[in-house]
């Protein structure tokens, strides 16, 4: 009786001493989640200052500043789709296009879904310089946005750059109908069905209310069309034309760093088409 006493009284002993260990590996488990949860909040406002630091000083045209910040949430959040993209929209828009790339070429492995709908890529690969890639970028877009003009107009540019205009045209992107002016003539141009001046013409034809944001694309597109042509004066011309609109936005900052960047031209940086 007394042996069986003490077996059992050691595996009591025993049983408690697990029970505890047990209750210390939760305790040390949640708590080191709680940690972790903690961490990965504070990492997520740290992230929204950077962000909001990077746009705020883009608008101020203090562009080696959003390059900073830009890059320090990219590196705070590397997993994160979201902050990939932002940064990288916030680098080029500020005159980064090709620190911009590999940010939004992580956007686009993180998230494979929603890669088509990075229209945003394939304007920095273009203004990069690789108009390959930027085609391609372009042509899955179409997938996902089948009547947009301005898809048309970029890939048409990109083809006319790594083959030549008449394959442009033979494989230009078509457009059941973009209803914003002057997107349609823009098309018919690229078609070579009216000429650039028309396409002018068309968006000082447009009520008031629509006529400045018309006439901005009209700019925009006839100074890609030029080249696209191989006119590179013609073409910095009607760039300049835009960005001195003074327009707001993601595509007037794109005029801006596109006439810089693929014509080194000093005056594009003045800051007219800051958002």
């Amino acid at each position: 009786m007394k042996q069986r006493f003490f077996v059992d009284a050691r595996n009591f002993v025993g049983a408690r001493y697990s029970v505890i260990l047990l209750k210390l590996v939760f305790i040390l488990t949640f708590s080191g989640q709680s940690i972790s949860q903690d961490q990965t909040k504070q990492f997520h406002q740290q992230a929204r200052e950077l962000i909001q630091t990077a746009a705020e000083a883009m608008a101020e045209g203090n562009y080696k500043l959003v390059l900073d910040k830009a890059q320090r949430v990219a590196q705070l959040l590397p997993d994160d789709p979201r902050v990939q993209q932002r940064a990288a929209e916030l680098l080029y828009r500020s005159g980064y296009p090709k620190e911009s790339l590999p940010l939004f070429q992580r956007a686009n492995e993180l998230s494979p879904d929603r890669a088509a709908d990075n229209w945003q890529r394939g304007i920095a690969l273009a203004t990069a310089g690789d108009f390959q890639q930027a085609a391609s970028q372009f042509e899955t877009h179409h997938k996902v946005n089948p009547d947009d003009v301005e898809n048309s107009a970029w890939y048409f540019l990109c083809v006319a750059k790594t083959a030549d205009i008449q394959k442009a045209e033979d494989s230009l992107i078509p457009s059941r109908g973009d209803r914003r002016p002057p997107m349609m003539s823009i098309l018919k141009m690229l078609k070579r069905e009216v000429k650039p001046e028309q396409v002018l013409e068309t968006a000082r034809s447009v009520p008031a209310a629509e006529q400045n944001s018309a006439l901005f694309y009209a700019e925009l597109y006839v100074g890609l069309y030029y080249d696209a042509l191989g006119d590179s004066q013609l073409s910095q011309e009607h760039l300049k034309r835009c960005v001195q609109m003074g327009m707001d936005g993601y595509m007037a900052d794109t005029a801006r760093v596109y006439l810089h960047h693929r014509f080194d031209h000093a005056d594009s940086t003045d800051g007219n088409a800051r958002r």
